[in-house]
């Protein structure tokens, strides 16, 4: 399956959280704006399974990474609210479908332990997908 049409899939669903912040999507320059939260987006491939006897089915699956990157400083409450909700986006079951294929979060998603960074609260949430 194509990972472009993969990752369009995911990234087009995480373009629709009401009240997004900005996004720094992988390999495109990106300046945080001081103060203002975003979210920091990776996509984290597995090693894909092929199925049946013949071995013509496969099945590609990953981890959407969206991490909150909140202004720290201000306490933990609001980055975890924002994490919450890309929670909530993705929650267990969620199918988006595109050409030729379909992905679907396999697992809730989970909401890591929160850690500082330069000025800056993040916070991971792990978006498990199989195209199966």
């Amino acid at each position: 399956m194509n990972p472009n049409l993969i990752d369009a899939a995911l990234e087009s669903h995480l373009l629709t959280l009401p009240g997004a912040p900005s996004i720094a999507w992988e390999d495109v320059a990106f300046t945080p704006t001081v103060g203002q939260a975003y979210l920091q987006v990776n996509q984290l491939r597995n090693t894909p399974i092929d199925h049946a006897e013949s071995l013509d089915v496969r099945e590609d699956r990953g981890i959407l990474q969206v991490t909150v990157v909140h202004p720290a400083g201000s306490g933990k409450v609001a980055a975890l609210d924002l994490a919450h909700k890309v929670a909530q986006h993705f929650a267990l079951g969620t199918r988006l479908e595109f050409a030729g294929g379909a992905v679907t979060v396999y697992h809730s998603p989970d909401i890591g332990t929160a850690y500082p960074d330069e000025g800056w609260l993040r916070i991971p949430v792990s978006i498990r997908w199989t195209t199966a």
